[in-house]
């Protein structure tokens, strides 16, 4: 509540809220300590004043209200804890009309004005003074856009030029002369990645990290790692951005494996087909889960018998048709009968559909050739002119259209076809539950399942 002075002048309870951004922290009359003295003097000044607190946000852009100590500010205002709000320029207090106009409502709520110490001339207590606010507010979240748009203009001008856009560098490359450089720290990456593609664990690779190379990392780190393009020498639009480490073919394959998101229940067990089984009625990946039976023989021998079953997680929301349960050893079977016929008939089918782009490079090469004797023929007066642009034409759109099936990416069947030469069949029952996890994720991309029990293979 306010108090009166003894000549009855009403005590204004004052916090001062002072902001830096980062790039204008060290400029002259903008610092934090600069604007922190302004204030102070200025309710020294004011014998009705007296100091409420000290609200103080370093390193933000005024485009934005999640400030720690904004929304504090804004908190004690709705406690009523304070009658004045006072700071140095308009710009320290808000970049954004709309967000400016949010908070406004809030402060009118509770009878809280506020004062720009060094712009006395912005009032709020009148109708022609917020008018004059709310057009310079619009006219700071301008500038501030401008200034954004410029930054925004210089790192894609350094990207371009392949320079590093700041002092942060990911593990295994350094700054040199503006670029990023692999350095000693290169062949620890390739370890984590290889380690990461062969156990597909985010949490045995994190243990990895730490017993091998010291390295303590938290699970979303270790996912931008292995999601970190720079590895691959790409960033933002530059394809050769700076030198790989690791080959794109690694990195895909961990991206695959991550889009697995393949997640370890509480009591460790290891779900072979985790993440791989899809249900085509709802498009879901299912859901796995261990059953328990216990029953006794008529030796009187007591059995615990565990087993695993794959379910539709939409289901039990009442959102798919498919209720049926998929036993796992039912689908190990069902793998090992069909893998290796189906398998070797997609790589045929893949490489008879792929043929003709292969044949595509001579075809090519064969039109060009015509386009340069059609050329001859016109300079030589052989044929008119408008024969010459028909031909031309025509030649030009064959081209065309071979170059755009040239350009579908043609995919490397060839750790398929070294799979199909493993006498896995008679080895896979030695296999642990992880090393069978591992054998299906090296050849399949998904197992189709839907509410008929229908099983479809869908290869890598």
């Amino acid at each position: 509540m306010k108090r009166k002075l003894n000549n009855d002048k009403t005590i204004l309870r004052v916090a001062i809220y002072v902001r830096v951004s980062t790039e204008q922290q060290a400029e002259d009359g903008d610092s934090i300590r600069d604007q922190l003295n302004s204030c102070e003097t200025y309710i020294k000044a004011h014998e009705n004043m007296i100091l409420a607190g000290e609200y103080i946000d370093g390193g933000i852009s005024g485009q934005k209200t999640k400030r720690e100590d904004f929304q504090k500010l804004l908190s004690d205002v709705r406690a009523n804890l304070i009658d004045l709000i006072i700071f140095t320029r308009l710009d320290r207090w808000f970049r954004s009309l709309r967000h400016y106009l949010n908070t406004q409502e809030v402060l009118d709520k509770h009878n809280v004005s506020w004062t720009a110490i060094r712009q006395p001339f912005f009032d709020t207590s009148t109708a022609q003074g917020r008018t004059f606010v709310n057009t310079s507010m619009a006219f700071a979240e301008l500038e501030a856009q401008n200034a954004s748009e410029r930054i925004k203009g210089v790192f894609k001008d350094k990207v371009s030029h392949s320079e590093a856009i700041s002092g942060r560098t990911p593990i295994g490359y350094s700054i040199v002369d503006k670029h990023l450089v692999p350095d000693k720290d290169a062949p620890i990456v390739v370890a984590i990645f290889e380690h990461y593609q062969a156990h597909s664990s985010m949490g045995e690779t994190l243990r990895y990290m730490q017993d091998a190379f010291g390295i303590v990392r938290s699970r979303s780190s270790l996912k931008r790692m292995l999601q970190n393009k720079k590895y691959i020498g790409i960033f933002r639009d530059n394809e050769s951005y700076c030198e790989p480490i690791i080959t794109k073919e690694l990195f895909y394959d961990v991206q695959r494996l991550l889009k697995l998101n393949i997640k370890t229940c509480k009591n460790r067990h290891d779900y072979i087909f985790s993440g791989l089984i899809r249900c085509v009625d709802c498009g879901y990946v299912m859901s796995a889960a261990s059953n328990h039976n216990h029953y006794v023989r008529k030796s009187g021998e007591e059995v615990d018998h565990f087993y695993s079953v794959y379910r539709c997680h939409a289901n039990r929301l009442h959102r798919c048709v498919n209720n049926k349960v998929f036993f796992e050893s039912s689908i190990e079977k069902e793998l090992l009968k069909r893998v290796r016929p189906e398998l070797e008939q997609y790589i045929c089918d893949y490489k008879l559909e792929t043929a003709p782009v292969v044949q595509n490079k001579a075809r090519i090469h064969k039109l060009q050739t015509k386009l340069s004797k059609l050329k001859e023929l016109y300079l030589n007066e052989l044929i008119t002119l408008e024969e010459f642009r028909t031909d031309k034409a025509d030649f030009e759109y064959q081209i065309e259209e071979l170059q755009k099936e040239e350009q579908k990416p043609v995919k490397d069947l060839s750790s398929l076809e070294e799979f199909l030469k493993l006498d896995f069949e008679n080895i896979y029952s030695s296999f642990t539950a992880p090393e069978k996890r591992r054998v299906w994720r090296s050849i399949i991309k998904e197992i189709q399942v839907n509410h008929h029990k229908n099983i479809n293979i869908v290869f890598l």
